[in-house]
């Protein structure tokens, strides 16, 4: 093959991949329910978007184009059509909500990463005081918080107190230090729901810049309506509709890092077919007996047609193989 025609070659195979890319990225994301279109009652006002969250009132949905600069829209569940609101109530919006809600994974600026689902904003005092030499911070021993709650303890210390602790004895140093003084730190925290069902609140200035800005919009309808002189019956509606668009935004968020850890991945594998590490194919596969479904094209990496097969049926367990061709590669 002359220098030319390996050019070229590479060209082609650049563009393809590029399809592929496009084509997979807007499959992605498993982990929440596809974009469909959503109408009101008339039938006359209708917008595409995915859901993300719903509670008894509303539902917040991210659209698929932005409308004045916002990417999410809630709307009250009682203005949609017949369709929509049986929709709402199937197994199929249940388990991609909740399915959603418990993959949620928070990045720290210290490096931490917390798994846990976003429940609402509040400010909250975290109090600590030395008792019968033990540390108690909101008057639980601190060894009977969640591990990664005992990590965050030292840095709310060093935020507050103008600190670093190089290491766990330096933290324990100063913990003696202060005797039985009760230090109070006021914080704006984000209250999630760990794994065990526990509630923590976790500091705003813990979360990276990618989290807070996500976050940002609610945060700021949350600080306006902190200001703002309610009755307990309105208080009581901004809370639930807080909750909700707390929910919302921390659920375009994690889409949007699963939507990047995709690309990134895909890109990695776009790399080694460019270098001749692997080729790109797309197997063709059918529901094998017994297995209820419709017949799919799934593009995968791999040598030889025979390990692209293999690949595609680790992928598909039940579907049998079809026509295979190479997309991509050298």
């Amino acid at each position: 093959m002359t220098l030319l025609r390996k050019i070229a070659r590479v060209i082609t195979t650049s563009c393809c991949l590029c399809l592929v890319l496009a084509a997979t990225i807007a499959y992605a994301n498993p982990s929440y329910a596809d974009s469909r279109e959503w109408s009101d009652a008339t039938g006359k006002v209708k917008i595409k978007g995915t859901l993300l969250a719903v509670d008894e009132t509303e539902v917040v949905l991210k659209l698929d184009k932005r409308e004045k600069g916002r990417e999410l829209l809630a709307v009250s569940i009682a203005d949609l059509s017949d369709a929509d609101k049986e929709y709402l109530k199937s197994q199929e919006v249940e388990a991609d909500l909740k399915l959603g809600g418990e993959q949620h994974v928070w990045e720290l600026k210290n490096g931490l990463k917390v798994f846990g689902k976003a429940v609402r904003f509040v400010k909250k005092d975290v109090i600590m005081q030395r008792r019968r030499g033990k540390l108690y911070v909101n008057d639980r021993p601190i060894d009977n918080l969640p591990e990664v709650y005992q990590k965050m303890v030292p840095y709310v210390v060093g935020y507050f107190e103008k600190k670093t602790f190089e290491g766990k004895r330096q933290f324990e140093d100063w913990v003696v230090a202060q005797k039985t003084k009760i230090n109070t730190y006021p914080c704006e925290a984000l209250m999630i729901e760990f794994p065990n069902g526990d509630e923590y609140g976790v500091p705003l200035f813990f979360f990276t810049d990618s989290v807070l800005d996500r976050l940002k919009p609610a945060y700021e309808q949350w600080q306006l309506d902190m200001k703002a002189t309610m009755s307990a019956e309105e208080q009581s509606e901004r809370q639930r509709q807080h909750d909700l668009y707390v929910q919302s935004h921390a659920a375009a968020y994690q889409q949007h890092q699963q939507e990047m850890m995709q690309i990134a991945k895909l890109q990695l594998l776009m790399n080694s077919v460019s270098a001749g590490a692997t080729d790109l194919w797309e197997v063709y596969m059918y529901p094998g007996p017994g297995v209820f479904g419709y017949p799919v094209s799934v593009v995968v990496p791999g040598r030889n047609s025979d390990q692209a097969s293999q690949l595609a049926m680790q992928k598909n367990p039940g579907y049998v193989v079809g026509p295979i061709r190479k997309v991509a590669g050298f």
